[in-house]
């Protein structure tokens, strides 16, 4: 149900006229400061370094800050349905790409376990511990969120959460994209909706 929820509703970037903000298929307003996400999130959300993730393309044509909007939203969700730390899950799913660069246009060679998909977890947490306080929580759900790929297991029922929704949101955000799946879906399908903005 997700998937097919997250597919069939457009994502909205921010924009300084509409001050709204959506994770892929909810119809929740994540700016709306009376909701508690945007409690959890605020001083994050709107940051001028998490807001440098919009120039970075992260799947297909979603860009990595609203990947990582989707991935909070849907893991503080879980999260706070199961009576866990739906806080720690929000932050460090808004922080677990916090990379800042385009790994797509990376050239150089390099061996299998120096490939951005094994090394950038541990690029978003030092820089999420640079310009922001994390907690213990937050600290293994950035560096684990490529779990098994970063081989040491994860500590919290958080990071496990953070996991999965990131490999679900991915998919998503890749499907959303494809004409075949509109039409075998027949899911609204806008290109548009995840262009940079």
């Amino acid at each position: 149900m997700f998937l097919g929820n997250a597919i069939a509703t457009s994502e909205v970037a921010i924009s300084d006229e509409s001050k709204e903000l959506f994770a892929i298929g909810s119809h929740v307003n994540l700016l709306n400061k009376n909701e508690e996400y945007h409690s959890a999130v605020k001083d994050l959300i709107e940051n001028e370094i998490t807001m440098q993730m919009k120039t970075y393309i992260q799947h297909g044509h979603t860009t990595c800050y609203q990947h990582c909007i989707n991935v909070s939203y849907y893991s503080y969700v879980i999260s706070k349905a199961l009576h866990l730390d739906a806080i720690s899950s929000a932050r460090a799913g808004l922080l677990h790409d916090l990379f800042l660069y385009d790994w797509h246009t990376l050239q150089e060679k390099v061996p299998l376990f120096e490939m951005h998909g094994f090394t950038h977890p541990q690029k978003a947490l030092n820089n999420a511990k640079l310009y922001f306080e994390l907690n213990k929580k937050e600290e293994d759900i950035i560096s684990k969120h490529m779990w098994p790929l970063t081989m040491k297991l994860p500590k919290y029922r958080e990071s496990f959460i953070v996991i999965v929704v990131d490999k679900i949101c991915c998919i998503a955000e890749f499907l959303r994209e494809k004409k075949w799946f509109k039409l075998l879906f027949g899911l609204s399908y806008n290109q548009s909706d995840f262009m940079k903005k």
